[in-house]
């Protein structure tokens, strides 16, 4: 009970400060959602009263210019430049004749013609008599203008587009508004760019589409307001801010919160967690270094064991290979049987060099205490290279040495040669026929890394703990004894092996070798008298 409790007071005093930074969070957020939504309604409220200003006071110049033309007007206020602009959006809005609706063209008084003077649409009241008609149809002139006069005060202009001319009259008024929006446009453009605004638009009193600058972003605020300018009367006007800054700004204060708290909330989780996966891998170390002391100790005792029997079993197995070859020499059995006679001593002599070369093999992974010498490790390598590079070459196989010539190591040389030729014979056995060995180094400051790296099928994953165990073999006619004498005699130079495979990708050896030897570093096998 007392446990519990104990446990039980912090987590529920966690709880409730973690229930208080919530809410004070959310609450904080809000708040600065709210002041970034003033901050931009603020500035579009600038903005709105300073292109107002501006607008105000240039149309204002325009109605002095009509009544007054000498008075100094502001420098962008520039009327020729104006009408020139005009007719030239006019000229672009009259290029495609014959997919315009003429009831969407700004102008009262249009009339189009073929390029033969035959009329082809007309609007309003425009009459144009042939002397204005006969020089663009001749195409002597491309354009023909007539100034307003005492007896007509329109502008009237004749454009020759393609294959068709239009004839159009803009009186006072229409110029006068197309003047004003002109002035206003360069005004929304101007000023648009200078304070970085996403998109202005101007609305008629009806609300439809007076003038639109910049472009339609999704992400921007939006601030409406009637213009209520004497030029412009019953005129709206919006302005688009764009909210990617305020936006940004709220995104990151939000991330940060919310990982403040993803941080408080996991902590305790995470930390336990932690000491849970340390306590695992802890573990894990434990129980492989007692696999590998128990795996040592039984190559301990069999080595012990097969020292003690070696010079027990090769006495009798001398005494029977010569008894052997004396029975082949001396007893010739008779005729009928002479073949089956020598078949049955070459088959006697085969398993006798058989048992002899197991022997020989404990008796050399028993060895420990040879002298150590430093020797070239690639020398070593390469003489493994040429004992078994025939046998590699009759199966198709390549074995290739890339270790490093200058690589040196303390070692037994003939002990760490029978360690390198159990593992790469084991490659060849591996892949069967047709593929690759190689064989490799690394350098670090204290040791080196020989690879032995084969193409066959890989180790099964339930075979990687129990390789270097004697007598394990997955072949027909394996023995089991190769890995786990070379697997003592890398311990015995204070090394270690690792094997990485996958199935199907081939196996990999890496043996790990001290560059120098210590007494620390070496077996307490004992070596056979």
């Amino acid at each position: 009970m007392r446990d519990k409790r104990t446990v039980l007071f912090p987590s529920l005093l966690f709880v409730v400060l973690f229930i208080l930074i919530t809410v004070t969070g959310f609450l904080q957020i809000k708040i600065i959602q709210k002041n970034l939504q003033e901050l931009l309604k603020s500035q579009g409220e600038i903005l709105f009263k300073h292109l107002k200003r501006e607008i105000d006071i240039n149309l204002e110049y325009l109605s002095l210019l009509d009544k007054s033309p000498s008075i100094i007007t502001p420098n962008f206020l520039n009327i020729m430049v104006y009408d020139e602009a005009i007719v030239e959006d006019l000229y672009n809005l009259l290029s495609d004749t014959r997919n315009l609706e003429l009831g969407k063209i700004p102008l009262e008084d249009l009339l189009i013609l073929d390029d033969k003077g035959k009329v082809l649409a007309r609007k309003g009241t425009l009459k144009i008599p042939a002397s204005y008609i006969r020089p663009l149809v001749s195409k002597k002139q491309e354009t023909f203008v007539k100034m307003p006069s005492k007896q007509e005060n329109s502008l009237v202009m004749g454009l020759r587009i393609g294959d068709r001319i239009v004839f159009f009259s803009l009186d006072d008024a229409e110029l006068e508004a197309f003047r004003k929006k002109s002035i206003v446009k360069e005004i929304l453009d101007s000023e648009g760019k200078r304070f970085d605004i996403s998109g202005i638009n101007i609305y008629g009193p009806k609300g439809e589409p007076y003038l639109t600058t910049g472009e339609k972003r999704g992400n921007v605020y939006v601030l409406s307001r009637l213009l209520d300018s004497k030029f412009l009367p019953k005129y709206r006007m919006e302005i688009l801010l764009s909210r990617v800054v305020a936006d940004d700004i709220f995104r990151r204060m939000t991330v940060n919160f919310v990982f403040v708290l993803v941080f408080l909330l996991f902590s305790g989780a995470l930390s336990t967690y932690a000491i849970f996966l340390m306590n695992r891998k802890h573990d894990e170390k434990v129980k492989e270094m007692e696999r590998e002391i128990e795996l040592k100790d039984r190559l301990v005792s069999l080595g012990r064991l097969a020292s003690g029997m070696a010079h027990e079993i090769r006495n009798p197995l001398n005494a029977i290979s010569i008894s052997v070859q004396r029975l082949k020499r001396e007893f010739v059995p008779e005729e009928g049987k002479r073949d089956e006679y020598n078949a049955f001593i070459d088959i006697v002599r085969g398993e006798l060099r058989r048992v002899d070369r197991i022997v020989e093999e404990f008796l050399l992974s028993t060895k420990s205490r040879v002298p150590f010498a430093r020797e070239n490790l690639y020398a070593i390598a390469d003489d493994v290279v040429t004992l078994i590079r025939e046998k590699a070459l009759l199966k198709g196989i390549d074995i290739v040495n890339h270790i490093d010539r200058d690589a040196h190591v303390e070692c037994q040389k003939e002990r760490l040669k029978q360690a390198f030729y159990n593992i790469v014979l084991n490659g060849i056995e591996a892949i069967g026929n047709n593929g690759v060995v190689e064989i490799s180094s690394v350098m670090t400051r204290e040791s080196i890394d020989i690879s032995v790296k084969d193409t066959g099928p890989g180790i099964k994953e339930g075979d990687l703990r129990t390789i270097f165990e004697y007598y394990f073999t997955t072949k027909d006619k394996g023995m089991g004894l190769g890995l786990p004498i070379s697997y003592m005699i890398v311990k015995d130079h204070g090394g270690d092996i690792k094997v990485l495979s996958e199935k199907g990708k081939g196996t990999k050896f890496v043996i790990s070798l001290p560059l120098n030897q210590t007494k620390n570093a070496r077996s307490a096998v004992p070596d056979v008298p």
